[in-house]
């Protein structure tokens, strides 16, 4: 029985160290299988063999990826203050760099944080724009995956992680479209629940957003961002005399995004090159050089971007440290 007048129970809380802990203990779980019995001696081959040209190539298109990120960002934008495409650029790849330094993902807001400081869009839109453009990415792994199996066979395992991926893609989409358009109802649904505050003014939000031609240039642009990722890593497995067609390196890509959604250590070091891992030897790659190639990928593919990144910041003229603060200390305002 509740008596008149007295707080309400506490609610115990999950502890704050608990989402690291779990992040790091996967990230050093990973990075025990990578590292097995490396061979160091084959990596030094691989990397005399390689061709530089073509592994150029690869990094170039990657560090495109992300201006093509910046653009599609804008583009959603457009309606809502339309922040130019430098300054997108730069939240992308301080971003970018936070995500490498940080844990748990920690760019994410961040970037929307510096989009929202360096223009008129409100931080809530900013985060709001930044997880309809997740939808997106949700519906192209989806559509990418569905496009490689016409390709190439893959596991089951992998089939039945793609079906609970999809089916949850297609069910928040779902939400969105119903709040796109059916706002009024939507409001109507929630108006007699504990949490339906925050949650209305989030359908508000998804509401202003909500327009159909910048939605669609964002998704088409996003097409982009995705076959771009794919032609990195196929042309990083050409340099390393791979004989993978683009199939098996969107395949490859597909996986190592599923695998590191979940917030882990910096970079995610040690999660990606065991799903690199993991994906190649579905691909009947020998396990060494599937060790070996899962750390070319990593290093070739997240330093450049991350050195990107920290020149983005040295702009910024702000302390990453600083800047997590004050975004962390913004979004929960």
């Amino acid at each position: 029985m509740t008596v008149p007048g007295a707080a309400p129970p506490h609610r115990r809380r999950i502890p704050r160290w608990l989402s690291p802990a779990i992040g790091y203990t996967v990230s050093a779980v990973s990075l025990v299988w990578v590292f097995s019995k490396f061979p160091y001696a084959l990596l030094g081959d691989h990397l005399r063999t390689m061709n530089w040209r073509l592994a150029g190539i690869a990094i170039a298109i990657e560090i495109t990826v992300y201006f093509i990120d910046a653009w599609r960002w804008g583009a959603l934008l457009k309606s809502v203050g339309a922040p130019s495409f430098g300054v997108c650029l730069q939240a992308v790849f301080v971003g970018l760099f936070a995500n490498d330094v940080l844990p748990a993902r920690a760019g994410e807001i961040i970037r929307c944080f510096l989009l929202s400081y360096e223009t008129k869009v409100p931080l809530s839109l900013a985060l709001t724009s930044d997880v309809i453009l997740r939808i997106m990415d949700g519906i192209w792994i989806v559509i990418l995956y569905l496009l490689v199996t016409f390709q190439i066979g893959t596991h089951v395992v992998v089939t039945r992680v793609m079906w609970g991926f999809g089916a949850g893609v297609a069910l928040i989409s779902a939400l969105a479209f119903f709040v796109l358009f059916r706002r009024q109802r939507a409001h109507h649904f929630v108006r007699n629940t504990s949490w339906a505050a925050r949650f209305v003014h989030l359908l508000a939000e998804v509401h202003t957003l909500g327009h159909w031609r910048e939605l669609r240039a964002a998704m088409w642009m996003s097409g982009l961002y995705w076959l771009a990722q794919a032609l990195a890593i196929w042309a990083l497995t050409r340099a390393d005399r791979f004989d993978l067609g683009l199939a098996a390196a969107s395949f490859l890509l597909v996986v190592k995004t599923v695998v590191t959604l979940i917030p882990n250590a910096p970079a995610n070091v040690g999660a990606y090159q065991a799903a690199a891992m993991y994906a190649l030897g579905l691909l009947l790659v020998e396990h060494t050089n599937a060790q070996i190639f899962a750390e070319i990928m990593f290093w070739f593919l997240t330093l450049p971007v991350a050195i990107g990144g920290a020149i983005a910041l040295a702009f910024t003229g702000v302390d990453i440290t600083v800047l997590h603060r004050r975004a962390h200390n913004a979004g929960k305002t």
